[in-house]
C-alpha cells in the first residue's frame, strides 16, 4: 500500500517520473532501480520518460512498465493524458518518485494531476511531497537519487549506472567497427573529445592526436571518435592532423548502439561530458580528463579502478578561456598504459 496516512515502507508499486533535459542527470538516476528491488523484493517498478531518459531506460530488465509520455516541461497536458491512459497502477495504491532533474513544478503536476497521492523525491514544490528533497552537494548525483530509497524507509547500497541494449544493437555495433576499419582481436579507443558549447571542459587537438598516437603505434589501436553530430565537423578537423586511419561515429549512433559499441571497445580516453557516463554504465575502463572547476564529487566514478580521473587543480568557478591545460600528455598516457596493463582485453 501507499496511501497519503500509510508508512512509506509499506509501499511496494512505484512510478517513477523521468524527464530529465541532461544525459548524464538521467544515466545517474538508474542506480534507483536496482536498488529499490534489493529494498521491496517483489515491488512493481512503471517509469514515465521522455527524452534521453527514455532512451536510457528502454531495455532496462528491472522496469515492470516503461511509458513514453511527451515532456511535461513542454506538454503538461499531453503528459498527463498519457500517463493517465497507461499508467499501470491506475487501479493500486502506488508512490511516485522523483529523482534529481525532475524537481521542476511542471513534472511534480504531471504527478498530482495523473493520480498519484504519495510523492517523494526532489522538487521545488515541497508542498505537493510527501517527503520532498534537495540537492546534497556533499553527496554524488547517485548518492542523492538513493536518499529516495532511505526516504522510504529502507537502508540502501551503491550501485552503479547501467544502459541495457539488445542483441541485435550488439550485432550492429560489430559490424559498424568492423566497416570502421577495425580488424579481428584488434584494441579499440573510443574518445570523447568534444563538450558542449557552454562547458569549458576542453583539452588541445593536438594532445588528443598524440594521444592517439601513442596508442596507435604502441598498442595497434584503432580510435573511434564518438559524440553529437554537432560536434562531428571538430571531430573531423582533429582526425585531419593523425597519420593512419580512424573513424568518426560522432551523430551517427543512436544510445543504445553507442552503448554496445562502448561494451566492445578496450580503453576510453573521455572529457568529463555525456557519453562518458555510457562508458562508465557499461564498464568501459577509461581515462576521464576532469576540469579544475567542476566538483569530482558530484559526477565522477570515484574510487573505482576502471576509471583513472585526471584532475590536477581546483578552482572555484571557470575562468574565461579555460582550457584543461593542467592535464598533460605524459600523465595521460601513463594513465592510458597503466589501465591497458590492468585490463588488457575486454
Amino acid at each position: 500500500m501507499a496511501s497519503p496516512s500509510s508508512p512509506l515502507r509499506e509501499a511496494s508499486n512505484f512510478l517513477l517520473l523521468q524527464h530529465q533535459s541532461a544525459l548524464g542527470t538521467a544515466i545517474h538516476a538508474t542506480p534507483l532501480i536496482p536498488a529499490l528491488r534489493q529494498a521491496v523484493p517483489g515491488c512493481r517498478i512503471a517509469v514515465a520518460a521522455s527524452g534521453f531518459a527514455l532512451d536510457v531506460l528502454r531495455y532496462n530488465p528491472g522496469i515492470d512498465h516503461l511509458i513514453e509520455t511527451p515532456s511535461p516541461l513542454h506538454d503538461l497536458k499531453g503528459a498527463v493524458r498519457v500517463l493517465r491512459q497507461q499508467n499501470p497502477f491506475a487501479e493500486t495504491s502506488y508512490a511516485t518518485l522523483t529523482s534529481v532533474g525532475n524537481e521542476r513544478t511542471r513534472v511534480a503536476a504531471q504527478a498530482v494531476l495523473s493520480g498519484a497521492a504519495v510523492r517523494v523525491g526532489f522538487t521545488l514544490v515541497p508542498q505537493m511531497y510527501r517527503v520532498p528533497l534537495t540537492f546534497d552537494y556533499t553527496l554524488s548525483q547517485i548518492a542523492n537519487n538513493l536518499r529516495i530509497v532511505e526516504a522510504l524507509g529502507h537502508p540502501t547500497q551503491h550501485f552503479e549506472p547501467q544502459i541495457f541494449f539488445t542483441d541485435a544493437d550488439r550485432t550492429q555495433a560489430q559490424h559498424t567497427l568492423a566497416a570502421g576499419g577495425v580488424q579481428p582481436a584488434q584494441p579499440v579507443a573510443i574518445f570523447i573529445t568534444q563538450t558542449s558549447v557552454t562547458q569549458r571542459k576542453s583539452w588541445r587537438a593536438e594532445r588528443f592526436q598524440a594521444a592517439a598516437t601513442f596508442l596507435a603505434e604502441r598498442y595497434g589501436a584503432h580510435i573511434v571518435f564518438v559524440g553529437t553530430a554537432a560536434e562531428s565537423a571538430a571531430i573531423d578537423q582533429l582526425r585531419a592532423g593523425l597519420p593512419f586511419p580512424t573513424t568518426n561515429l560522432a551523430g551517427k549512433t543512436k544510445l543504445p548502439l553507442l552503448a554496445a559499441l562502448m561494451s566492445l571497445a578496450t580503453i576510453g580516453l573521455t572529457l568529463d561530458t555525456g557519453p562518458m557516463h555510457i562508458g562508465r554504465s557499461v564498464g568501459l575502463p577509461m581515462v576521464i580528463i576532469a576540469p579544475a572547476w567542476s566538483p569530482s564529487v558530484e559526477w565522477l566514478p570515484l574510487g573505482d579502478p576502471r576509471f583513472h580521473i585526471l584532475k590536477n587543480a581546483d578552482i572555484p568557478v571557470a575562468t574565461p578561456g579555460y582550457i584543461i591545460d593542467e592535464v598533460s600528455i605524459n600523465q595521460v598516457t601513463a594513465a592510458l598504459a597503466g589501465l591497458l596493463q590492468r585490463y588488457p582485453k575486454r
